[in-house]
């Protein structure tokens, strides 16, 4: 199913090896900033840690806690901790862009950010950044 393209700015806050490998979701219609600090600039995603969270008390849109272990689930409203349950022995690149199914975890999250997450999936699977096949939801 095709979807309709997007222009999409993202923040990855934070500079771990997990972090590092949304810089293959980039593509055409996309911006992807890499900071260490949060800049207060608009977003309509921000990608990062637990480790970062605490930058972000302000911040009232979509957030992405990335997540190797599933029992460091951050509750927020409008956080989803998705879990990516790699083989750190193996390359981290090749699982992430032949990862099929990404699995978010949630408390609360707003209706239109599930939407725009199949969408972010769906154009960067277009683009053939990965090969995504399905996204998971599951409520905590």
């Amino acid at each position: 199913m095709k979807t309709e393209l997007m222009y999409t700015n993202l923040l990855v806050l934070g500079n771990t090896e997990l972090l590092n490998l949304f810089r293959f979701l980039k593509h055409f219609h996309m911006n992807i900033d890499f900071l260490d600090e949060y800049n207060k600039s608009d977003y309509e995603l921000i990608i990062t840690t637990s480790k970062y969270f605490n930058q972000l008390s302000n911040y009232e849109g979509l957030i992405f806690n990335i997540i190797a272990e599933p029992d460091n689930f951050i509750t927020n409203k409008n956080v989803v901790n998705l879990f990516l349950n790699f083989d750190f022995e193996k390359d981290l690149i090749n699982q992430f862009i032949k990862n099929k199914l990404w699995i978010f975890y949630y408390k609360s999250v707003e209706k239109h950010y599930v939407k725009f997450i199949y969408d972010l999936f769906n154009i960067c699977s277009q683009y053939n950044k990965i090969q995504f096949r399905d996204v998971k939801f599951h409520k905590i």
